[in-house]
């Protein structure tokens, strides 16, 4: 039951508020206020908007005072003993102007109420009580009641009350909640936005892409700092981690290239033509294999630095590259506006030549479109698709090829060229840049290779 209604509370949330853990935080406060003003406000709400029991009592038991006491030789003397900013009497020689009736039916209530009162405890006819509302409401910031009472020597007497009155529940909301409520809002944003900055989300999303910068000041309450100061101990440990794996890989290339440059010495002191030509082609195969696949690894530990460039003189550099090996390649939107772009230049530029060279081998020629796209409900990204009019791959190869070392060429004939790493190094590549890399069939013939990077 708990659970339930605690996902109940969390889907209206998320819909009410963004989808952040300030916006729900500030939303559940919100809600929070209301709802204390709301229980509040009904709690201390009596009646419906009439004069108070007490305070109503308090007005008939002062008219019959004044109304004795007018009587007297100083009437007005004696009068003057009510005078404060609530309760004013005075005698006067004739029938004082009476304010219109009010059409609110809870003011025309207490007046009967009152004038019944008055009259059956002064013993006076109807036509010598005269009583009305100067406000239009009773829910006026101070609602005056006008008394004129008919004395035996058929002077008046002219009276104002100010009686309390008990406010409809909802009246109270239009003053508190402004008061109350946003100022504590307004104080909540600025300390939850402090607090839940996100100085931590745009750090990792740095280490993501491969960026790797000074470690983030400690801040905030107790459970930032933790969070922080794990998020520090694993970039540094990650860091460490690459730089292990760098030297290693230099040792390793070192190494091999070593072992196979003397075995290309010993391979020319062989007699045999046919064995030293087959020994040193299967070298150089040997050569190629050891240095792709030595590339595929160090490109999760290059330590090229990001930079902010145009995408667009990006990949116009890599179309002139291909078109000076007299090669088809095109770019379709050459004229498009300067896209702005943070990446690794020459890592991104290897990952989008290997799809551009996959297209010229498979298809014959590469068309390259590029530019800037937002799906609904997503953050904004950079899009590029390298089309050809190859055969395409079957469907269900299409995650295969990106697997290190798979060909669909199960024969791994020369010819058809690569040891099966060019597609992991791009989707390597394009991943370690925060983005996406996936292939899919053209409508009618070839292949779709797609980029997104993120803004």
């Amino acid at each position: 039951m708990i659970g339930a209604v605690r996902s109940l509370f969390g889907r209206f949330f998320s819909r009410l508020w963004p989808d952040t853990m300030a916006g729900q935080l500030i939303g559940l406060l919100l809600c929070g206020l209301l709802g204390a003003h709301l229980f509040a406000v009904l709690l201390s709400s009596k009646g419906d908007g009439g004069i108070h029991t007490l305070s109503r009592r308090q007005v008939i038991d002062n008219t019959v005072v004044a109304w004795r006491l007018a009587q007297q030789h100083d009437a007005n003397t004696a009068l003057a003993a009510f005078d404060s900013p609530t309760v004013r009497f005075r005698r006067a020689d004739a029938q004082p102007a009476m304010p219109p009736a009010s059409s609110d039916a809870v003011a025309q209530r207490e007046v009967a109420t009152i004038d019944h009162a008055l009259r059956g405890q002064l013993t006076l006819p109807p036509d010598a009580v005269r009583i009305g509302w100067r406000s239009t409401h009773l829910e006026a910031a101070e609602p005056e009641l006008a008394l004129a009472l008919r004395l035996p020597d058929g002077a008046w007497l002219d009276g104002m009350q100010r009686p309390t009155v008990d406010r409809q529940w909802w009246r109270p909301l239009r003053f508190s909640v402004p008061v109350s409520t946003l100022p504590v809002l307004v104080i909540v944003i600025i300390f939850v936005r402090r607090i839940l900055r996100p100085a931590l989300a745009h750090a990792a999303d740095r280490v993501s892409r491969g960026e790797y910068g000074a470690p983030l000041a400690l801040a905030g309450p107790r459970e930032a700092r933790e969070l922080t100061e794990a998020f520090n101990v694993m970039q540094a440990r990650l860091t460490r981690y690459l730089d292990d794996q760098r030297h290693m890989l230099a040792s390793i290339n070192h190494d091999l290239r070593s072992l196979v440059t003397t075995l290309r010495l010993r391979a020319e002191l062989i007699d045999d033509e046919a064995l030293r030509t087959a020994m040193q082609r299967t070298l150089c195969d040997m050569a190629a294999m050891i240095e792709e696949t030595l590339r595929f690894a160090r490109d999760d530990a290059v330590d090229e630095p990001s930079a902010d460039l145009d995408l667009g003189a990006l990949l116009r550099e890599l179309v002139a590259d291909q078109q000076a090996l007299g090669r088809d390649v095109a770019l379709l939107d050459a004229k498009a506006p300067a896209l702005s772009c943070r990446c690794r230049p020459l890592a991104l530029k290897r990952a989008l030549n290997n799809l551009v060279e996959n297209a010229v081998r498979y298809g014959g020629g590469a068309r390259i479109r590029y530019g800037r796209t937002r799906p609904a409900g997503k953050h904004p990204h950079l899009a590029i698709a390298i089309e050809d009019d190859g055969p395409g791959i079957a469907p269900a190869q299409l995650e295969n090829v990106f697997k290190p070392f798979y060909r669909l060429d199960a024969a791994r004939h020369p010819e058809t060229g690569g040891v099966g790493l060019g597609l992991a190094i791009a989707r390597s590549c394009v991943e370690a840049h925060g983005g996406k890399l996936v292939l899919e069939n053209r409508e009618g013939q070839g292949l779709r290779a797609l980029v997104t990077l993120p803004v």
